[in-house]
């Protein structure tokens, strides 16, 4: 588990982010004789809320194609690119959760999300 604080100077608050990484045991697939594949997942869970006071819903990503826009977009840029790695995953949700997106950001078709508060 990872915790991402983030300081608002203007307002003198501090919200996190918690990362949760874990794998599923269960579903270990051999993919040949010689390796097993392992399923991991990454939750993003915080307490902190949108501007108009709505609470974020946990959001679960399962890889590095799992694009914070709807699936089909990186939110800090217009790129439909799998992330490089997990720590470019992390940090464009962390941005996402942040600044927040509007309706079909990029095409994506995702719904709208404000920024935290």
């Amino acid at each position: 588990m990872s915790t991402i604080s983030i300081y608002n100077n203007a307002n003198a608050t501090t919200r996190t982010i918690t990362v949760d990484i874990f794998a599923d045991l269960w579903s270990q697939t051999v993919t040949n004789t010689s390796s097993q594949e392992m399923v991991y997942y990454f939750k993003f869970i915080t307490s902190a809320t949108q501007t108009d006071g709505t609470k974020y819903i946990p959001v679960q990503v399962t890889g590095l194609s799992d694009l914070a826009l709807n699936g089909v977009k990186q939110s800090a840029t217009n790129t439909s690119a799998p992330y490089a790695s997990i720590d470019a995953m992390i940090e464009d949700y962390t941005y996402d959760f942040i600044e927040g997106h509007t309706a079909n950001q990029f095409g994506s078709g995702c719904k709208a999300q404000l920024p935290m508060k």
